[in-house]
């Protein structure tokens, strides 16, 4: 026989397995997309440095004339690199949440068919339930304000007649 908190712990550790997981999964999400960014900074100081030094080179107008198409070009495929850097993190971060959701659904069916197969044995759910609404009692009785009478419940008194 299990013990009567296995069922709520396995739901609640289930819980906080799955946002674990996403957790984590935004992490590495946020970290790829920090390093794409990086790569991307990093290109367009190398392209104006190159950039810089063909401008300073250009030894008539011709040269300086093509500039513009060569930055152009340099552009083209900078942001076709990116791009395809964004997509594949798009790609990857689909991918690694449709496991998640997968493994988050597993995990629930998991920990129903332990609680089907706990709500079977009925000696294992009658004492929780017993108590939490013994305790439930036990404060409407003893509260004013939730016992409806605006007095603290005692034992019933039959009424004294004079006469």
């Amino acid at each position: 026989m299990t013990d009567q908190t296995d069922v709520p712990l396995a739901f609640f550790g289930a819980n906080c397995e799955a946002g674990l997981r996403v957790l984590t999964l935004l992490q590495e999400s946020r970290q790829r997309f920090l390093e794409i960014q990086l790569e991307a900074i990093r290109r367009d100081i190398k392209t104006t440095h190159e950039v810089g030094v063909e401008l300073a080179n250009a030894g008539d107008f011709a040269a300086l004339a093509a500039l513009p198409v060569t930055f152009l070009r340099n552009e083209a495929e900078h942001c076709t690199h990116l791009m395809q850097a964004w997509v594949s993190l798009a790609i990857h971060n689909q991918t690694a949440v449709v496991e998640q959701m997968r493994e988050i659904g597993e995990s629930w069916q998991r920990c129903q068919a332990m609680s089907l197969r706990q709500a079977g044995d009925t000696a294992s759910m009658v004492a929780p339930v017993q108590d939490i609404f013994e305790q439930f009692r036990q404060a409407m009785a003893w509260n004013p304000a939730l016992n409806g009478t605006g007095t603290a419940a005692s034992p019933q008194r039959a009424p004294v007649h004079a006469g």
